[in-house]
């Protein structure tokens, strides 16, 4: 399985990150470049990778391969440090240059936390991604969910309008019928001030840089 997951997932578990154990080690190709040519916040990123369970890891079998774009001969493309995929690689990738090959040792808290990812990746696992930077470009501009979650256009998120968004994914993903539900914790951790609501200044997906006007 690919390390994206839901733009909204991804960032809930970037929220609740812990770098202890992070680890960035490159082991082959340049590491001076031109900027042009070195990977910075917002580039889209062209790479491939193998993900193993980590050495380190406290749970799973260490070594025990769970996805590679290079098994698949398809380079994954997907842009860095806007909270698309798990914090480990927003974070780790950041600097690396094209044609740089580099180990990341990720602890959960910065891949996919105490829920883990289907059977391959369980909750609390300690990830090894050996990776290549394959191409470098310059991003299209990242979707704001936030607007694309308030449909009633009143500046803020219900419980009822995030799980639209949940439910339209469970139903792309044709996983049977039944009704999505929250990631557990998910609502505590952008509610942060506990009024029932999610205000664009606590939202911590893709938004935008200014806070929608709210309709009259």
């Amino acid at each position: 399985m690919a390390p994206v997951g839901s733009l909204l997932l991804g960032c809930f578990l970037a929220h609740l990150s812990k770098a202890d154990d992070f680890k960035v080690r490159q082991y082959e190709g340049p590491e001076e470049c031109e900027e042009s040519d070195r990977v910075k916040e917002g580039d889209q990123l062209g790479m491939h990778y193998t993900g193993t369970i980590d050495a380190s890891s406290k749970t799973g079998k260490p070594g025990q391969k769970f996805d590679s774009s290079r098994d698949r001969g398809d380079v994954f493309s997907t842009q860095i440090g806007v909270g698309q995929v798990i914090q480990g690689w927003d974070k780790g990738l950041i600097n690396l240059c094209k044609g740089a090959k580099a180990t990341l040792v990720i602890p959960p808290e910065m891949g996919y936390g105490e829920e883990g990812a289907g059977e391959d990746i369980p909750g609390g696992a300690t990830l090894n991604f050996d990776v290549e930077v394959m191409s470098i470009s310059e991003a299209k501009p990242e979707p704001n969910l936030f607007e694309e979650l308030d449909t009633s256009k009143d500046g803020k998120l219900t419980k009822e309008e995030v799980l639209v968004h949940f439910q339209k994914q469970r139903d792309q993903q044709e996983e049977g019928e039944g009704k999505a539900e929250l990631p557990e914790g998910l609502w505590e951790a952008e509610d942060k001030d506990n009024d029932g609501f999610i205000s664009w200044e606590e939202f911590s997906g893709p938004k935008g840089k200014a806070p929608p006007k709210e309709e009259l």
